[in-house]
């Protein structure tokens, strides 16, 4: 099991550097980020966009192309479609959003769906390493399905899971997090809990432990587990986080890098091979740390 950011990155440079298609790779701080993850030996980069831009930016980053693979592309579109062809060619064993728009690059992925989604729906998930928590802990879905109904709710805890595993964790632990531990009507994240705790008992998930309703506090507490009077095996434990929606996600994961110093990384799961989106605000460690868990997980 891989407790920490650097243990992810040490895993990565163990798997020999991927080969990772970036869409749209003329931007700075995309550069930037390929260089240092290509410097850790965490990846080989394929360079996918406006060619002599990109030797120019390389030129202004201190990034020697030297043996680096480039195809030219006229425009985002095309750089995504190409992207999304190395992938599919097995040229490629990862994929990465460079200074092209999320929308394009999901766009050209799904133009492709029957041959690259491992699933029926692709998600988010944002992985921290917390350092006032003992091993990392994912949050999902804060990046994608906005309002996920209980049949969408079920595909992302089911790419959330199959992520853990390849992470080491043999029987992920699973907080569905809610405002209350009870099941109210009013609160259609507690019954959709309900539901797919059943669906857990009855094998739906695999080799997981389900959990929910759940307040926050009792996820994280033992101590207001047993002051609410909850029965709770998870309590003080999970490893990962289903929020009710992409709001409740965002926020969090935002709210814990910001202001408890989190570290994290971001991917988009249910393709068979990782895709790794960064944002536009990400810092270097961060784009870093998507990379890495790109890596390992493809």
């Amino acid at each position: 099991m891989l407790t920490s950011y650097r243990a992810v990155i040490e895993k990565a440079k163990e798997a020999g550097g991927k080969k990772i298609a970036i869409a749209g790779a003329e931007g700075t701080a995309v550069l930037e980020a390929v260089k240092n993850a290509k410097n850790l030996g965490i990846m080989e980069p394929i360079l996918v966009g406006n060619v002599d831009k990109i030797k120019d930016i390389a030129k202004k980053v201190d990034f020697d192309l030297s043996g680096i693979t480039s195809h030219q592309a006229s425009s985002d579109e095309e750089s995504a479609s190409i992207a999304v062809d190395l992938l599919h060619n097995n040229t490629a064993d990862g994929l990465m959003k460079g200074k092209v728009s999320t929308p394009t690059v999901l766009k050209a992925v799904l133009n492709k769906k029957e041959d690259i989604l491992r699933g029926t729906l692709l998600s988010h998930i944002a992985l921290l390493e917390v350092p006032t928590y003992h091993k990392l802990l994912m949050s999902t879905d804060g990046g994608m399905v906005i309002r996920p109904t209980l049949e969408q709710k079920v595909g992302i805890l089911k790419n959330g899971i199959h992520m853990m595993h390849k992470l080491g964790v043999e029987k992920p632990k699973v907080a569905i997090l809610a405002a209350i531990e009870t099941v109210n009507p009013d609160m259609p994240e507690t019954v959709d809990a309900e539901k797919l705790v059943h669906m857990a008992h009855a094998g739906e998930f695999g080799n997981a432990e389900v959990e929910g309703p759940l307040a926050l506090d009792v996820a994280f507490s033992p101590e207001a587990a047993r002051i609410k009077g909850v029965d709770s095996h998870i309590t003080g434990d999970p490893d990962i986080l289903l929020m009710p929606d992409i709001a409740s996600g965002n926020i969090l994961g935002k709210g814990l890098w910001h202001l408890a110093k989190a570290k994290i990384g971001g991917l988009i799961l249910g393709a068979k091979k990782p895709i790794i989106l960064l944002s536009r605000s990400d810092d270097a460690e961060t784009k870093v740390n998507s990379i890495a868990l790109g890596v390992v997980t493809s």
